[in-house]
């Protein structure tokens, strides 16, 4: 047994380096698996576990990012397990060289657990190696490959479900099976922790699915575990509670990080793959697959026909045995809940789903159906480790099914799709920082965000300095409702964008501005940086800009909500007007667009409108029926309250947070950012837009330090929100 688990391992690990690691052979330190800007983040919280042990500090509390306010990293994926394995390797070779190492051995390992498991099934050799290739790696593993490190170490999921099958064949004792579930559920958590809590939850609804369709005996074993169970999540949780207390305690997110009907399964996400599948690299599927909801790493729903038509064969033979029903129910709940709270057809939406209503209980709802996936590919391997065992069917036909299986889920095949260059620019590098920068000063990377490198810089200086952003999906309101931050994110439509930078380097604190040469907007940078009124100091690949002090000390008691709201009204005034134009020029209503707005130079020039699938946008417009247009911008309640006094005479239906209808005496959240959804009629909009002409708004007639108020307190709110919800073109 031990020198077939060893062979198998070799097999997985083999292939993981074959498709995965082609492209870094001679760049293990500078270049990185994956894509985009999630795993540098990566990186930065295996360094910060280095940091933690040489300096003695508190792993879930600093103020070296979200600076000067600080951040509790309880609630980014802060992978602490993975983290610690890989510090002896990044001390010798770099974070960069350590992440790489931890995605090459995730999938392998993954693969390995699930071959333990169906090898304990099945008895058969290649039968669990073909499970252990089609969990380790599923579309599912191959697309958080490419950004989610911490949603692909998932190799105590199938082991729990070895040690279940163990204790209750009685190859182990109660005490035994405790022991190992707690450790397991220990190590899951301390990998991810949102996989530890679908973990819990699928857990639960099969082990309940399992005593209801099982006969007496095995009933009455399968009731045995719910005890031991009990007795190891109270170990486990008695060993994270820290970790729980930081979590749980301070600083709690009670609304989704992200939006769920973003990162659901679209019904033909089950049978089209994405990019990161060989077969998705056709022309016909990148197509259809642009039109899925969420990124590719979110788009892992894929089964395909020699799949499907396995579960089929499975079904047939085997609905009639308690085991049969219970994986195939278990695999259809899940693809239902992986569909998520509304179904999705090449990315439109229809009819609601079950899953509406269990999103909106505690703590799941912050899970994001698509994810789910995962658990449906361990059930799909346990069927085919069963049926390749035991089906009469010939074995050449056998191993041709086998053979279309593997295939039509085999990676991308383009050494290059699976690596990124890591670019660090010579300031960093080389120490330069040390001569410019003090010892904590606060500085603000541009960008910052999933499109900047800061955190990878910080991470490098070995947190020399601290960051007035980061990018760490749920950040502090205060930093969040500040317009600067989705203009770094792509909304480059930011009106008096030099003035809101001022206005967030004083309300900040920022010493020092640090510019990114290689940023492919920087030249956008440039002309807002330009308006600091500071001559950069160009040094190794960098642009800085020292703030004197006290340079901007008329903006650091500016009202927070009303930098945001003034920002929000010259955005808005920008599209009624635009729109009011269009549609005063006789065009058809049904075709106005942002696109179409900007075609026609109704836009401001320096306004960018990004139609990439999935382009971040805070701003929307589009028809809403028959003459009737709608105009969505997100903001916080106190944000668009000024904007919904001002329309709510001319509007003919007002939406905020949408899709929920605003009253006068509604209460939206006052700590979130949310979409208005501001709908008129032709004629009113037409109205409107030649009034703000005639009777310009207080913002087109005021500066920006004249048309913000000051803050009656200083004071800020402490709450967590998530990335404002991005409007899809």
């Amino acid at each position: 047994m031990r020198r077939q688990s060893l062979l198998a391992f070799a097999l997985f690990l083999g292939a993981s380096l074959l498709f995965f690691a082609r492209g870094l052979w001679g760049h293990f330190d500078t270049a990185y698996v994956g894509g985009g800007g999630d795993p540098p983040v990566y990186m930065w919280c295996i360094r910060w576990w280095r940091y933690v042990f040489a300096h003695g500090v508190n792993p879930f509390l600093t103020d070296l990012v979200w600076a000067p306010r600080g951040f509790n990293l309880a609630w980014i994926t802060l992978i602490p397990l993975p983290s610690w394995i890989a510090i002896p390797f990044a001390s010798i070779f770099g974070e960069a060289a350590a992440y790489n190492l931890l995605c090459l051995i995730a999938l392998p390992l993954a693969a390995l657990s699930t071959f333990l498991l169906c090898r304990k099934l099945s008895r058969a050799f290649w039968p669990s190696i073909l499970a252990g290739y089609i969990f380790g790696f599923s579309p599912y593993m191959l697309g958080e490959l490419t950004g989610h490190l911490v949603l692909i170490a998932v190799f105590p999921i199938p082991l729990i479900v070895l040690a279940a099958l163990n204790r209750l064949d009685g190859s182990i004792s109660a005490r035994r099976f405790t022991i190992e579930i707690a450790a397991l559920l220990t190590a899951q958590f301390l990998c991810s922790v949102e996989l530890f809590a679908t973990l819990s939850i699928f857990g639960t609804l099969a082990l309940m699915l399992a005593i209801a369709l099982s006969h007496n005996e095995v009933r009455a074993r399968l009731t045995g575990l719910i005890a031991p169970t009990v007795a190891g999540y109270a170990i486990a949780i008695a060993v994270i509670s820290p970790y729980l207390y930081y979590m749980l305690a301070i600083e709690f997110p009670h609304a989704p990080i992200w939006r769920p009907e973003d990162y659901s399964a679209d019904v033909l996400g089950f049978f089209v793959p994405t990019g990161a599948v060989w077969l998705g690299t056709s022309r016909a599927a990148t197509a259809i697959a642009q039109t899925f909801p969420g990124r590719i790493y979110e788009n892992g729903a894929y089964l395909g026909l020699p799949l499907i038509l396995m579960v089929e064969v499975f079904r047939r033979e085997y609905w009639r045995t308690a085991a049969g029903k219970l994986l195939t129910s278990m695999f259809v709940l899940l693809l239902i809940a992986a569909i998520g709270p509304t179904l999705h057809i090449a990315g439109k939406p229809g009819i609601p789903m079950p899953w509406i209503l269990v999103g909106r209980l505690p703590l799941i709802s912050i899970a994001l159906p698509v994810r789910f996936m995962m658990y449906a590919f361990l059930v799909v391997a346990i069927m085919a480790a069963i049926w390749f065992t035991e089906s009469s069917m010939r074995i050449v036909a056998k191993c041709a099914l086998a053979a279309l299986i593997v295939i039509s889920i085999a990676p991308n095949p383009v050494a290059s799709f699976w690596t990124t260059p890591l670019h660090l620019p010579g300031f960093f590098a080389d120490g330069a920082y040390k001569k410019e920068l003090s010892p904590r000063e606060i500085i603000l990377p541009v960008p910052f965000g999933a499109k900047g490198a800061g955190m990878y810089w910080q991470a490098e200086s070995n947190m020399y300095f601290r960051m007035a952003g980061a990018w760490t999906g749920a950040m502090p309101f205060e930093f969040m409702r500040m317009p600067l931050t989705n203009y770094f994110d792509g909304a480059i439509d930011l009106p008096e964008a030099g003035e809101q930078l001022k206005a967030y380097v004083a309300r900040f604190d920022v010493q020092t501005v640090i510019a990114d040469l290689s940023d492919p907007h920087f030249s956008v940078w440039s002309q807002m940086l330009a308006a600091l009124d500071v001559p950069p100091i160009k040094e190794s690949g960098v642009w800085l800009y020292k703030i004197p002090p006290d340079g901007f000390a008329a903006y650091r008691n500016l009202s927070s909500a009303g930098i945001e709201a003034r920002a929000n009204a010259l955005r808005f005034d920008a599209i009624l007007e635009a729109a009011g134009n269009f549609l005063d020029a006789g065009n058809d209503s049904a075709k106005v667009s942002p696109r179409e707005l900007k075609r026609l130079n109704l836009l401001p020039r320096d306004w960018l409108i990004d139609t990439t699938p999935q382009a971040f946008a805070d701003w929307n417009i589009g028809a809403a029926g028959q003459d009737t247009i709608a105009i969505a911008i997100v903001g916080s309640d106190e944000g668009v309250k000024p904007l919904i006094d001002r329309y709510q005479r001319f509007a003919s239906e007002i939406l905020y947070p949408a899709p929920a209808r605003w009253r006068p005496e509604s209460t939206p959240p006052a700590d979130v950012m949310r979409t208005l959804l501001l709908v008129f009629d032709r004629a009113h909009l037409i109205a409107v837009a030649r009034q703000l002409k005639s009777s310009p708004p207080l913002e087109r007639t005021t500066s920006f330090l004249q048309g913000v108020p000051v803050a009656a307190s200083a004071s800020n709110p402490v709450h967590l929100d998530a990335r404002s919800s991005p409007i899809s073109r």
